[in-house]
């Protein structure tokens, strides 16, 4: 559906403009007046890693005039597998920096603005004011709705990607798009509530194939190129659903344009905290009962029967260490389990511990490592799967069972600094 461009053309292109673009000049949909309209944007992406290093090289390269890289987190080595922006040499850097600096040298005829801030409602406003469309790269609930609910109230466009392990999803939000593109979608159309934090798993928890971030990071940047320029047929409430594995893309209608159709998918069940969870519930491109990096069932409750609330508090890493030291005095017994894969393990580890993953905690092996009346502590990667996990134990019999909060990642941070983190 025919929509006008966000933008008006700037400035007259610069011989070393008409150079570099001129693969794309030839293009009718974008041609000389397109580039203009380029060089006179301003795009706002949020976050710097495995959507934002796809998204951004492709709106840098493609000459989008002012680019701001929202990212208050720093270059870790598990990082470089999938967000390209990066090198070896940037570890430990600044994230919005180190990617202006590779972007700079990427394209030096536009400018991009590092913006090393974490978003909050006390600034969100005034970030997202300052720029054409929003583009969200990020992987946490509270960031997503926040940066969508500041771009719904400034009538700006919101393009929208998640991955996780070989599955991605792409869509565009606009509240008040021009009347030419019909009623406005937003989050809420497609996700009825957020979710909370602790609900489902994380790139970091699941993993991810850094080249399904480069093709749904593609997306996304051809969606901020159509809105910008005025062509093609948005993804305007329709979510397009893509299956590394069976290298399918498929696409789900949501919102307006949904009600009274003909019959389609609609949405996918609730997955994790990298992919949001819509309202309706056909097949979902990864099933939640499966780990698909292992093709391994996972055992886990019924998702239509409530848990019960935790028999015991999350313990902190200081309080960790004082019972493992209280346990080699023979002051304390208790099970340290490690819930993880066997290759997470082999990256780093609590000594002491007892490795029973996810989809093995049920079986009598198991239940021999940790019989249902001792005490029994678990930890994850970060703290998802242990409490996951802990209250799934706590269903099943054992009554004297915690966790670790922030998982082996906040142990190495706090307590064992020269472990290895990932």
């Amino acid at each position: 559906m025919a929509h006008p461009p966000l933008v008006s053309p700037g400035p007259a292109l610069t011989p070393a403009e008409l150079s570099r673009y001129a693969r794309q000049l030839t293009l009718p949909q974008i041609g000389m007046d397109g580039q203009r309209r380029l060089k006179a944007s301003r795009v706002l992406v949020l976050g710097a890693g495995g959507l934002g290093s796809p998204i951004l090289t492709s709106l840098v390269a493609a000459g989008v005039g002012t680019v701001g890289v929202v990212d208050s987190d720093t270059v870790e080595p598990s990082n470089l597998q999938r967000q390209t922006l990066f090198g070896t040499t940037d570890v430990g850097r600044q994230k919005a920096v180190a990617a202006a600096e590779a972007l700079a040298e990427l394209n030096p005829l536009i400018d991009v603005v590092p913006l090393v801030v974490r978003l909050t409602s006390a600034n969100v406003l005034a970030l997202v004011a300052d720029y054409d469309v929003i583009v969200d790269g990020t992987d946490n609930f509270e960031t997503r709705y926040l940066a969508h609910d500041a771009a719904k109230l400034l009538g700006k466009p919101y393009v929208w990607g998640s991955v996780l392990r070989f599955d991605g999803q792409a869509t565009v939000f606009w509240a008040s798009p021009p009347a030419s593109l019909g009623q406005g979608v937003t989050v809420r159309d497609l996700f009825a509530e957020e979710p909370a934090a602790a609900e489902g798993e994380t790139c970091a928890s699941a993993g991810v194939l850094g080249s399904i971030c480069a093709s749904i990071g593609s997306v996304m940047a051809t969606e901020t190129i159509k809105l910008l320029l005025g062509f093609g047929e948005l993804l305007l409430g329709r979510l397009l659903v893509h299956d590394g594995l069976d290298a399918t893309w498929r696409e789900i209608r949501f919102g307006p344009a949904a009600r009274g159709a003909a019959p389609r998918e609609r949405a996918a069940a609730p997955t994790s905290a990298s992919e949001f969870s819509p309202q309706t519930t056909p097949t979902p491109p990864v099933s939640p009962a499966t780990d698909q990096t292992k093709g391994t069932p996972v055992t886990q409750p019924d998702a239509s029967t409530a848990l019960p609330e935790p028999t015991a508090e999350r313990m902190t890493p200081a309080q960790l260490k004082a019972l493992l030291d209280a346990r080699e005095r023979g002051e304390q017994k208790f099970v340290l389990v490690d819930v993880r894969e066997p290759w997470e393990r082999d990256i780093v580890a609590i000594e002491g511990s007892e490795l029973i993953p996810m989809s093995q905690l049920l079986t009598d092996e198991a239940r021999e490592k940790m019989p249902q009346d001792d005490r029994v502590i678990l930890y994850c990667h970060h703290d998802g799967r242990s409490g996951q996990a802990r209250d799934y134990m706590a269903q099943n019999g054992w009554s004297n069972i915690s966790d670790l909060g922030g998982g082996v990642d906040a142990w190495v941070t706090e307590i064992e600094p020269d472990k290895a983190r990932y």
